[in-house]
């Protein structure tokens, strides 16, 4: 099954079927493979939500942003990893 994590502007990461605006895309793709690089490249917060390292504590939009990016890099870059 296929699933999308995406990330909301204060850094909490969820999981569905599409990313819903207002959301930002982080990896689409095989549901256990996608979960489990987010999960384990996440920020895990003291309610057990996962968040994008850096976005919480980002001074301003543009950090949080850049830290989104990073973090979605590192993702994508796992994620090919575990392919090859």
């Amino acid at each position: 099954m296929m699933i999308t994590a995406y990330a909301w502007a204060g850094g909490l990461i969820e999981f569905g079927e599409e990313c819903p605006k207002g959301a930002l895309p982080i990896a689409i793709g095989d549901e256990e493979r996608v979960r489990r690089v987010v999960t384990t490249l996440a920020r895990h917060g003291y309610k057990d939500e996962l968040l994008v390292p850096g976005v919480p504590e980002a001074d301003g939009q543009l950090h949080g942003v850049e830290a989104l990016i990073d973090f979605q890099a590192r993702v994508q870059q796992d994620l090919l990893k575990e392919a090859a």
